[in-house]
């Protein structure tokens, strides 16, 4: 064969197992469909035609080795080396191709083992471990995007086959009207290459279309593909993530009632050492809980021989570790508090968000506890946000609220009302028959004055004029202090009297001032304003009543004393 014989060959070798390479295994036999099949060359004649390239090949690689043993010159020895590198490659194209047609896709290439002494990178050692999983999502897409291919590269080879056809008619027509012999030859060479262009496509083409029709076919049943694949993941891989799962979630909760079960056996207090043994101890056994459960999702997953999913759990864990490696020094306060050795500890008072709390528990949500507050006022936090506070012993009789539900205060010294309800977040309070509502931190900042929680004293400051000087201590202050007593005993607020005080406060620049102080009990701070009033009132008809005159107050002009003329002397007047 000429030269042009083998380079048309080499070609047709490259472009075959492209094509092929995109195939599904276990193709059906060649069947010829083309443009024109009158023309196409059956699947026996393709393989001919490359078993003679390859005979060819195979001779002038012989011939080209013998030049190389009787060549002395090293600069052409190589020349022949290079020559036969591309040779090589050519024929063991060819022989792939011939063993691929006539195997059906196959190749002895792809059970040769190849091993290479390459480094150790965890990046492609990772990628050997998650492409399976990828793999079989890609298998859900793989029909229509292979068919897609094959529609485009169905439609290249159907135009090169159009313009081999062409271009073949035309060189005949130009061989049968030429008649110089040199011209015939160039237009035979150039006929010979196009033929084996439209040989080249037409194989192609036809390996194509015999896999558009099976996936075509194939793709009737994808119903039933689709059931069968569901079938296989929900025994296979499914039934053992689920086993996993379940293996992991079995081992953990039975430790951790187990651990729960015996903290619960001891009923009588223990000493703060062994409570902080207890604490350790239990934090050990969680997390022991939780490497016995990985192990034994592991071990399932092993007994499985699941090694995708055995894979990235091991992935997971580790890289879990090294996180926690990472982030442990951040959480040293953390655990402290959880063994009670930090600055939180249990059963201490704390202040959190200005309002203090009793801490109930403490764990990877705390409890905090307000008796006062709402709901029982219960509070959990997580244990990264005590970290920073500082808690504290308290007294029996510490206030945990300065005020409860119903009580009734004043608020800035003038703002009178109920509390209706107090919760950590809020408080509303009744003032003047509407309900108001305060933020905590604002309702603690009006300075609550709580009137029903430990009793009340109503002072008032009440004048008399100085005329009454004499008789102030002796007559007067008695007097209204048993008037006052009498009125008060016909009020309905008279029972929850504690003390009423009646003195001399002090002499002012215009009145003698009295002093009057009544003291209740909680049980009358709804009657506060009335109270008032009434000592108010009751006064000024003690004054009425004895007839003691009440001051206001007076300007007192001092005016300078005018001179008087002086008198002429004696010897003015002689």
């Amino acid at each position: 064969m000429t030269l042009c014989k083998l380079t048309f060959a080499f070609l047709f070798a490259l472009l075959l197992p492209a094509v092929y390479a995109q195939t599904v295994p276990e193709t059906k036999p060649l069947a010829p469909v083309t443009a024109q099949p009158d023309e196409s060359p059956s699947s026996e004649e393709l393989m001919q035609a490359l078993l003679t390239a390859i005979k060819e090949i195979e001779k002038e690689r012989a011939e080209l080795n013998q030049q190389l043993k009787r060549t002395p010159d090293p600069a052409a020895a190589q020349q022949i080396r290079e020559q036969l590198e591309p040779l090589d490659q050519r024929l063991r194209d060819l022989q792939n191709s011939f063993e691929e047609m006539v195997t059906g896709g196959h190749s002895l290439s792809s059970l040769i083992d190849k091993t290479e002494d390459t480094p150790f990178n965890w990046q492609q050692e990772l990628e050997q471990i998650v492409r399976p999983l990828l793999d079989e999502l890609k298998q859900l897409t793989e029909r229509p995007r292979l068919m897609e291919r094959l529609k485009s590269e169905q439609a290249v080879q159907e135009h090169r086959l159009q313009l081999a056809n062409e271009a073949i008619t035309e060189l005949e027509k130009t061989l049968e009207q030429t008649k110089a012999p040199l011209v015939r030859q160039s237009t035979q060479t150039l006929l010979e290459q196009w033929q084996d262009q439209k040989e080249n496509a037409e194989g192609r083409l036809q390996r194509i279309n015999t896999q558009l029709t099976r996936l075509s076919a194939s793709s009737d049943d994808i119903g039933e593909e689709l059931t069968t694949r569901l079938q296989t993941f929900a025994s296979g891989r499914g039934l053992n993530l689920l086993l996993a799962v379940a293996g992991f979630a079995l081992v953990y909760l039975t430790l951790t009632g187990l651990g729960r079960l015996i903290s619960r056996f001891p009923n009588r207090k223990r000493e703060p050492g062994t409570r902080r043994m207890a604490r350790a101890v239990a934090l050990l056994l969680r997390g022991f809980t939780v490497i016995l459960a990985l192990f034994a999702t592991m071990l399932i997953l092993y007994v499985r021989g699941d090694w995708l999913l055995l894979g990235l759990l091991i992935l997971l864990t580790i890289g879990l570790a090294l996180g926690l490696q990472k982030s442990l020094p951040r959480y040293v306060k953390e655990i402290r508090i959880l063994l009670n050795m930090g600055s939180v500890r249990e059963g201490e008072r704390i202040v959190y968000n200005g309002i203090p709390w009793r801490i109930a528990s403490l764990n990877i949500f705390s409890t905090l506890y307000n008796p006062l507050l709402h709901g029982g006022g219960v509070l959990r936090l997580p244990i990264d946000q005590l970290v920073e506070l500082q808690s504290r012993p308290y007294s029996p009789d510490e206030p945990w609220f300065p005020s409860k539900e119903g009580d009734i205060v004043i608020l800035e010294g003038d703002i009178y009302g109920k509390v209706l309800i107090q919760t950590p977040e809020i408080v509303q309070v009744q003032i003047v028959g509407a309900t108001t509502t305060f933020r905590v931190a604002d309702y603690l900042g009006k300075n609550p004055r709580n009137l029903s929680q430990d009793g009340f004293a109503i002072p008032i400051v009440f004048g008399l004029d100085y005329q009454h000087q004499n008789t102030l201590l002796s007559d007067i202050v008695p007097t209204l202090r048993t008037y006052l007593e009498e009125q008060l005993a016909q009020q309905p607020f008279q029972p929850h009297l504690k003390a009423l005080l009646v003195e001399f406060n002090e002499a002012a620049s215009s009145s003698l001032n009295l002093l009057i102080v009544a003291v209740f009990t909680g049980a009358a701070a709804e009657d506060y304003w009335s109270i008032r009033r009434f000592l108010q009132r009751t006064t000024v008809s003690a004054c009425n009543h004895y007839g003691w005159v009440i001051p206001f107050d007076q300007l007192t002009v001092h005016l300078p004393t005018p001179r008087q003329p002086a008198l002429p002397s004696l010897k003015e007047l002689t």
